[in-house]
């Protein structure tokens, strides 16, 4: 019980960080505890290996991204404004109460554990505020792999397939790749 509490708050502290700092590192490191969590919630469900993979899919995901920030990155990100934060801030403090509202209905519909269906809900409407609330290529992105992350831990309480598996790592990587080349023809027209 202690431990289920533990990830419920730790992931709304993820959740912050994936939604507030304007500096890609911080958001990254929050992708990349997304699915850390996601493996920690799956692990108990599914046999190591299965869970592995979605772990180290999203890792070589946020690597991936988080090499091609670091060679673009010519020009610094313009600063949000404060209240654009607090705003998003207040945005996640309402989604999170919204989650919290409605989890016990949602969850006499979907047969799973309390906690997978919490945080899976938390990560799937933190990815939606994301990819809605900023139009730069590398948040989108961020925030499209958020929502997979948070559905993917949703639908792994429900079903365990091997194939299913191996079709979110083809996607999660996809869309790292087509992100990251976005990334870079993006910066590079700011250069000439």
């Amino acid at each position: 019980m202690i431990i289920n509490s533990l990830l419920i708050f730790f992931s709304l502290v993820v959740t912050a960080a994936i939604l507030v700092p304007r500096d890609w590192r911080w958001t990254l490191f929050g992708l990349a505890m997304t699915y850390l969590f996601g493996f920690i919630l799956i692990v108990q469900i599914w046999p190591l290996p299965l869970a592995a993979v979605k772990l180290l899919t999203g890792l070589i995901g946020v690597i991936l991204l988080s090499t091609t920030k670091m060679n673009t990155e010519v020009q610094e990100e313009p600063i949000g404004s404060i209240s654009s934060r607090i705003f998003i801030l207040l945005l996640a403090i309402l989604s999170w109460i919204i989650v919290l509202a409605t989890i016990s209905r949602l969850n006499a519909w979907l047969p799973i554990e309390y906690t997978n269906l919490f945080i899976g809900m938390v990560f799937l409407i933190c990815g939606i505020i994301k990819f809605s609330t900023d139009q730069r290529i590398f948040n989108v992105i961020v925030g499209l792999l958020t929502l997979l992350s948070g559905f993917d831990i949703i639908y792994s309480s429900l079903e365990g397939s091997a194939l299913v598996t191996a079709l979110y790592a083809l996607i999660v990587i996809s869309i790292c790749i087509l992100g990251s080349y976005l990334e870079g023809i993006f910066s590079g027209e700011g250069e000439e």
